[in-house]
């Protein structure tokens, strides 16, 4: 009996190494290969956040765009010049729609929604740099609808009130860009160094406030400004309506 009872834990001991042989392979196998995963990520710069995403395309570069618009026009001008009749419309109707779009998406889809569902800094930050391309697009699209009518055939002359009114998109539209955005973010980003500090005085709570209600101030009169932006760009598409009725 105790013969067999040896005989019985040899066994059992036997099979149990052979389980452990035939386990060991697969086991380091697994290992080795979160360990090579692993490698190649940190080869491949898996781990630097700070990249670059890819090398852009030769084709995704504004220059590349702007002429291929260029040349889509020049494809389907024809024997026209480039001030033709159709030729100075057809700029006016991109400015325009360029214009009217830009405002209307940016006062009321863009802002509001970035507004109810970011963080109150971050959308600042993120505003800080959309709003002096903004100002800059609108600008530009009202001078170039400007220098058509300077430039363009009889049949698109404009009255004085859209003349008028271009020139109003114009100023109001510098005005905000290269005056008051650059003044206003600045209070804004100071306002942001004092509330992020670890330990605020009773001095730093003041400014804020201070801060806080410049802010205020000269943020409504962009957004004024931003309005009488609107509302003459509205009034110069009832000029291009008339003409378009005539």
């Amino acid at each position: 009996m105790q013969l067999s009872q040896t005989l019985s834990r040899v066994r059992s001991a036997s099979a149990t190494a052979k389980r452990a042989v035939h386990a060991r392979p697969a086991s380091a196998m697994r290992r080795r290969s979160v360990e090579a995963r692993a490698a190649a990520a940190a080869a491949g710069g898996g781990g630097d956040v700070q990249g670059a995403m890819l090398q852009p395309s030769a084709a995704n570069t504004p220059v590349v765009r702007a002429l291929t618009v260029v040349a889509a026009v020049v494809a389907v001008s024809g024997g026209t010049t480039l001030l033709s009749n159709v030729g100075a419309a057809f700029v006016h109707v991109l400015a325009y729609g360029t214009l009217l779009g830009t405002i209307v998406f940016n006062t009321f889809v863009v802002g509001l929604t970035m507004f109810k569902n970011m963080p109150r800094q971050t959308f600042g930050k993120v505003q800080s740099k959309m709003f002096p391309q903004y100002f800059a697009l609108t600008t530009g699209a009202a001078l170039v609808l400007l220098a058509a009518h300077a430039l363009a055939p009889t049949g698109l002359v404009l009255s004085a009130p859209g003349v008028n009114a271009l020139v109003a998109v114009v100023a109001l539209s510098a005005v905000n860009w290269l005056a008051i955005e650059p003044y206003v973010t600045g209070m804004m980003f100071a306002r942001y160094d004092i509330e992020n500090k670890p330990v605020k005085t009773a001095d730093d709570e003041g400014e804020i406030k201070r801060l806080y209600k410049k802010f205020g101030m000269w943020h409504g009169i962009s957004s004024l400004n931003n309005l009488g932006v609107l509302a003459a760009t509205v009034a110069y598409g009832w000029v291009l309506a008339a003409k378009l009725a005539a």
